[in-house]
């Protein structure tokens, strides 16, 4: 018999990391390599948009939080956080609050009894009584109809930088416009690549009103009230971000039409410089047909032109898709019921098969866009182990 978990936590990211420590007193563990996305597939210089309040881990008992961390490591703080510091953070906070992290892959969840059986890449094998899904968004990219036959060496998605980032003296047209097609320009653009940008309606350059900006009093408390949350808008719909109940209990219907407006397609300020005057960008323009040959691809666009490439790559958003979740066993997939693209969710975040929670991105439908970052970490991790705690 394998080693009996109480709760097998599929992901290594700030969710699975800080769920995992909220459970620390329980038989647990995290399944997959630490901060993996973080690692591999964020530009080595980004700047993160999140207030530094907002970037914090915690524990039980509150500690572990960004303020513990500069006291223990002596680490300065720096606004807007750089990625590799948020890393460096999260390692210190796994080391000491999270009691296992399995660093494989999760490649199968299966029922045994009234257990789960949870086997690894490295051929682990466990059991758990609970399984959560801490997967963020990148097993999620959205691939336009029409890109689905192509040739996967013509036309990837941005979100996978190992298939793309060497680009440098390539013809390569980004598809979309939103932070991911951004980033993806930029990257593409700094390997002296010959990038086109090509957007579906206007490229929007979000505001730059970061919360590390010097105000006066008067306009700092202006500012807080009106951006309480970094990241989502417009105020005042951008407040019910930090109310997921109040969000959940909101029809279905308003809570999609609210979460597409607080987290409209755009590119973040950082990325301006590095686009601008780089990159081309051919705006109010769809791709409506598409050509493979030796020498590259040629995209047939709804203005009646056309863009001979050497390669495509989109970035035309995430979304979830429990098929994607190759490791689910299918007897266990069928109890899980999914409305409107998500899974349905109770207010502690299980499925319909109260053995399997999600959260993080594919918690979005149910307690909104505080999902897609660091934001939600703590009141996800305190709600999680109400139940399984």
């Amino acid at each position: 018999m394998a080693e009996e978990l109480d709760v097998a936590i599929v992901g290594a990211g700030p969710y699975g990391l800080a769920i995992a420590a909220h459970l620390a007193h329980r038989r647990v563990a995290a399944f997959g390599s630490p901060l993996l996305t973080w690692r591999t597939r964020m530009p080595a210089d980004m700047e993160l948009r999140a207030a530094w309040h907002e970037m914090t881990l915690t524990t039980p008992s509150g500690a572990g939080t960004l303020d513990d961390w500069m006291r223990s490591t002596g680490a300065r703080r720096v606004e807007p956080m750089p990625v590799a510091d948020f890393i460096r953070y999260a390692d210190w906070y796994r080391e000491r609050f999270v009691p296992e992290v399995v660093e494989s892959d999760v490649v199968s969840l299966e029922e045994w009894r009234d257990l789960l059986v949870v086997r690894t890449a490295a051929g682990e094998e466990r059991v758990a009584r609970h399984a959560v899904a801490a997967l963020g968004i990148t097993p999620f990219p959205y691939v336009p109809a029409i890109f689905r036959d192509a040739n996967p060496e013509r036309v990837t998605v941005a979100v996978d930088r190992t298939a793309w980032a060497a680009t440098k003296g390539r013809r390569i047209a980004i598809v979309g416009g939103g932070q991911t097609a951004v980033e993806a320009a930029a990257i593409a653009a700094s390997t002296d690549a010959d990038v086109e940008l090509l957007v579906r309606g206007s490229l929007v350059w979000f505001a730059d009103r970061e919360p590390y900006h010097p105000r006066g009093r008067v306009a700092d408390a202006l500012y807080r009230l009106a951006y309480p949350a970094v990241g989502y808008g417009p105020p005042p719909i951008n407040r019910l971000v930090l109310h997921p109940d109040l969000f959940a209990a909101l029809p279905a219907p308003l809570r999609r039409r609210l979460t597409a407006r607080m987290l409209k397609p755009g590119g973040s300020p950082w990325l301006r410089a590095r686009v601008e005057g780089k990159v081309r960008v051919t705006q109010h323009v769809s791709v409506v047909g598409l050509d493979e040959s030796d020498g590259g691809v040629v995209l047939r666009l709804d203005d009646g032109s056309q863009r001979e490439v050497d390669e495509v790559v989109l970035g035309t958003g995430y979304r979830f898709d429990l098929d994607r979740l190759a490791f689910l066993d299918p007897r266990i997939r069928q109890k899980i019921e999914v409305s409107a693209g998500w899974p349905s969710l109770d207010r502690a975040f299980r499925s319909t098969d109260p053995r399997i929670l999600f959260v993080g991105y594919a918690a979005e439908g149910h307690f909104g866009a505080i999902g897609r970052f660091v934001l939600g970490v703590p009141f996800t991790a305190r709600r999680v182990a109400t139940v399984l705690g």
